[in-house]
């Protein structure tokens, strides 16, 4: 997803994995808006939840994926750290 900053005017994107952030912060906490930082002058852009629902329909589902290939990540790398 691609947002203009508010204050510079810079293009800058936002990954899946940090909108996916963004809607479980949202979620827990029943905020209305998330900040996404500028890259170039820093400042905060508040992006409203609609915006990136819309973008990501089915986040839930999304999230439950990226926490299992978390997990298996963590599996696969265990075994390697206590061999050594």
């Amino acid at each position: 997803m691609n947002l203009r900053c508010m204050y510079c005017q810079t293009m800058f994107g936002i990954s899946r994995e940090n909108m996916l952030i963004g809607l479980q912060v949202m979620e827990t906490d029943k905020l209305d808006h998330f900040e996404f930082h500028c890259p170039k002058c820093r400042r905060a852009n508040r992006v409203e939840r609609k915006k990136l629902e819309m973008a990501n329909p089915n986040w839930q589902d999304s999230l439950k994926e990226m926490a299992k290939e978390a997990a298996k990540d963590e599996k696969q790398t265990e075994p390697k750290a206590k061999s050594k």
